[in-house]
This record gives structure tokens, C-alpha cells and sequence, in this order.
């Protein structure tokens, strides 16, 4: 009796692992996002910033300057850039500009168009943390 239940207790443990393993984010691989930052001041004065984000990226490979944590924070929403985990801080000034980010391309085998405007860069810091940082 003792080792059927030790056998079962087993049993649970590796099923509760495996449904653990199946709800955890999956790792960030095979991500194409070409992302667009345009900031305009209240002056009406725009410049915009646009890259790839590759994920996982080959080492060496220019490209988005904080790559490792843009990944991790897409990989713990899912590739939804509506519930990134973004920043609880931020550096922000008192400059006036309206910011415009947007994501296009591929995460996984799902489409990504995604677009939202901010009331300034601190805005868009605190809400995608460093992927729109470039």
C-alpha cells in the first residue's frame, strides 16, 4: 500500500510539473519586429527611429541596444504588447512630446500589428519597458 501511494504521489507530482511547463510563457524565439518610434513636439517638429527586433538574434548582430531584455519582457507577455510588463520608473522630462510606437511583423507563427500613442516618452517607458528604448 505505501509504495502505491508513494507511486500516485509521484504520478501527481509529474503532472503538476508538466501543466506548470505548459502554462509558463514560451521562450522568444523566432521574432521579426520591425518597431517605429515618431516623436512629436508640441511645436509640431517629428522624428522618427525604426529597427528590427530579432529574437533570439545571433551575437554580434547590430540592432536593438537592450535585445536580451526586449525579448524577456515579450516572452513574459506572450508576444501581446498590450500587457508588456513595462517599468514601475522611468527618467522622464518635462518636455512636451507626443510619441507614436508601433510593431510590425511576426511572433512565432502569429501576425503582430500593433500601434498606440502615448503622452510622452516616459508614458511609453513605463508602459513596454526598454523595447521601444532605441
Amino acid at each position: 500500500m505505501k509504495i502505491t501511494t508513494a507511486l500516485a504521489g509521484v504520478a501527481l507530482a509529474a503532472l503538476a510539473l508538466s501543466a506548470t511547463a505548459a502554462a509558463a510563457p514560451s521562450p522568444s524565439t523566432d521574432v521579426h519586429l520591425w518597431l517605429t518610434v515618431t516623436r512629436t513636439t508640441a511645436e509640431g517638429t517629428s522624428a522618427t527611429g525604426n529597427l528590427w527586433l530579432e529574437c533570439p538574434g545571433r551575437e554580434g548582430d547590430a540592432g536593438h541596444p537592450h535585445r536580451a531584455s526586449a525579448c524577456a519582457d515579450l516572452a513574459a507577455a506572450g508576444g501581446d504588447l498590450d500587457v508588456l510588463p513595462g517599468r514601475e520608473t522611468a527618467l522622464c522630462s518635462n518636455d512636451a512630446v507626443h510619441v507614436v510606437a508601433t510593431a510590425h511583423g511576426r511572433y512565432g507563427s502569429r501576425a503582430v500589428h500593433w500601434e498606440h500613442a502615448y503622452a510622452s516618452d516616459c508614458h511609453l517607458t513605463l508602459a513596454t519597458g526598454e523595447i521601444f528604448d532605441f
